[in-house]
């Protein structure tokens, strides 16, 4: 569940986005993981007539309830339950349903090449899903 604000919006190109989000793993790892970001998105593809498209990257802090069990297995030990947040996402929307999109987005964690806690490894997740704006 991802909840986020309008911050600002230039010449109606770029929007600079503030958002929280609460992520429930399951499966091979049951944690909890917390995340706060900024967003860059770009707004205008030259086919949003027909399929109205924005591109978004954005960086942030990630919080795990516990270190998650994909990172410790693919780097041993070295992994933390707080970490650097990064994302990119593609939404695609009818221009007829504004308010509705779908959503593909890469999560990722990292240490930042050993900036977080001396951590090195890190996790990726391809996601999708259904966004509603508020408008």
């Amino acid at each position: 569940v991802t909840g986020g604000k309008n911050l600002h919006t230039w010449c109606d190109l770029i929007r600079l986005e503030a958002e929280g989000q609460v992520v429930k793993h399951f499966g091979i790892q049951e944690n909890w993981e917390f995340n706060g970001l900024l967003t860059l998105r770009w707004l205008k593809f030259p086919w949003d007539r027909y399929l109205d498209t924005s591109f978004a990257a954005g960086d942030g802090l990630s919080y795990a309830t516990e270190v998650p069990v994909i990172e410790r297995q693919r780097h041993g030990e070295e992994s933390a339950r707080f970490l650097n947040y990064l994302m990119f996402e593609f939404t695609f929307g009818l221009p007829k349903y504004p308010w509705w999109s779908l959503i593909t987005r890469l999560h990722h964690r990292s240490g930042v090449f050993g900036l977080f806690d001396g951590v090195h490894g890190g996790s990726n997740y391809l996601c999708f899903g259904l966004r509603y704006d508020f408008l």
